[in-house]
């Protein structure tokens, strides 16, 4: 590891799981040495296949983001991916494994078996969003976008409120709360509804879906029975999706719900491919579990910084703005990844074809170049820069007007019923190179 001799701050561990578990204030200065020292940085961590670029400032990670003609997203999107194959073969279907073993395997091609053999859950047609370049890419997204188009989600403030209420209502004031599993279920509650998930099985699917967000994430240092487990209820999870995309099918797609939308869809003439479709609920579903992750650190935030809560609760309409800042000051991704695919120069940097490269957002949402004061939170911020929160170009969230509708909803809701918490107990979070949530956030609410 690396060190800042003028600061005697570590450098970051890119691959390490424990590095993003460490405290905010740690992780956040690490980045900033390596940024103000090597802003373009080679990394070789061990027990992986091959080094890779690190980008850690706001202007490197936007061009990359604008040249997708130069940076590729089908060989690897998440740093795990460029592991030695061989320690994560444990986790992969055996069509990957096979693919890897094929020979004249570049080191390029291995991570875009590993990365799309972790989603695929064992389906060789599975076609990922993530993992595509254009033209393909924006033909995919356009399908998926009709799902989720923007009329779809203005539709839902009322439900999302409604929501809201319900899990207002069950809070005892005085009493300790864990915002995680009570109020940070509403976008996955909201989320199995547009999914048609029947009621009965929104807690389980719900749960499911958060051990598919943990299965995308390659970890070789994951302990081996955790590892099962996620692996089976992420399968869990994918057959039951397949279940809904069959019965879709089966009635035409008559219904008003996502898949019925996806299901009726057209592919080049042809109905979406099943691996596609799936994919597609996956993206959904992700959605809600990441915008859960957000709201938890939006009330763990302003537990912390009590007066930014009561400017919310006195100005509301700063709440959408306070969304845009929760995302810079607390991201929930940390990384991703791309492929150069020609040789590019880039912050002083040769970067080579076949080279990967790591964005690392959450540093750039605290560049001092870009950013005034940008270790503090300040819900009244004026973004003249768009955070990289949701990244950028071609590979920007497409859930991000719902997560931001969510969001402000939900704010909105609770800062009118209980506009004054604080936390009882120790938060708990977890984080891997690729992105992170909340666990638990015990809080308790004024009368």
């Amino acid at each position: 590891m690396t060190t800042d001799v003028s600061t005697d701050v570590e450098w970051p561990a890119w691959e390490d799981a424990a590095f993003y578990n460490q405290d905010f204030d740690t992780i956040f200065a690490s980045f900033a040495a390596q940024r103000r020292a090597a802003p373009v940085y080679w990394y070789e961590p061990p027990n992986f296949a091959t080094g890779f670029w690190v980008l850690s400032k706001w202007e490197h990670q936007r061009f990359v983001g604008s040249h997708p003609e130069l940076f590729s997203s089908r060989y690897g999107f998440a740093v795990g991916d460029a592991s030695e194959p061989a320690t994560v073969l444990h986790l992969l279907p055996d069509w990957a494994k096979e693919a890897l073993d094929r020979p004249g395997v570049t080191p390029a091609d291995a991570r875009g078996i590993v990365a799309l053999g972790k989603l695929s859950m064992g389906d060789p047609n599975f076609e990922s969003l993530i993992l595509s370049d254009p033209p393909r890419h924006g033909l995919i997204r356009d399908i998926m976008m009709k799902a989720l188009k923007p009329s779809l989600v203005r539709s839902q403030k009322a439900r999302i409120a409604e929501l809201t209420d319900a899990f207002l209502d069950e809070i005892e004031p005085g009493v300790t709360t864990d915002f995680v599993t009570s109020i940070g279920r509403v976008p996955a509650a909201l989320m199995t509804e547009l999914i048609g998930v029947p009621p009965d099985m929104r807690e389980r699917f719900i749960d499911m879906s958060s051990a598919q967000m943990a299965a995308i994430t390659i970890d070789p240092n994951r302990d081996p029975q955790e590892a099962e487990r996620i692996q089976r209820s992420a399968a869990a999870f994918h057959d039951y999706c397949d279940e809904l995309l069959a019965e879709r099918r089966a009635s035409g797609g008559a219904g008003d719900d996502l898949v019925s939308v996806i299901a009726r869809s057209e592919w080049d003439g042809a109905p979406v491919p099943d691996g596609m479709a799936i994919s597609f609920i996956h993206t959904f579903v992700n959605a809600g579990e990441t915008t859960r992750a957000h709201l938890s650190f939006a009330a763990l935030t302003l537990a912390e910084h009590p007066e930014q809560r009561r400017l919310l609760a006195r100005e509301p309409e700063l709440i959408r703005n306070a969304v845009e800042e929760v995302l810079r000051f607390r991201p929930l991704n940390w990384t991703g990844c791309r492929t150069a695919v020609e040789d590019v120069e880039l912050g002083g940097q040769q970067i080579k074809a076949g080279d990967y490269v790591v964005m690392a957002y959450a540093s750039a949402n605290r560049d001092e170049d870009v950013w005034e004061r940008p270790d503090e939170f300040d819900v009244t911020r004026a973004f003249d820069h768009d955070h990289q929160g949701f990244g950028y170009g071609e590979h920007s969230c497409p859930g991000a007007l719902l997560a931001r509708t969510d969001s402000t909803v939900i704010q909105e809701r609770l800062l009118t019923r209980f506009p004054d918490w604080e936390l009882a107990g120790v938060p708990i979070r977890w984080a891997n190179p690729f992105i992170q949530g909340m666990t638990s956030v015990p809080l308790r609410f004024a009368p």
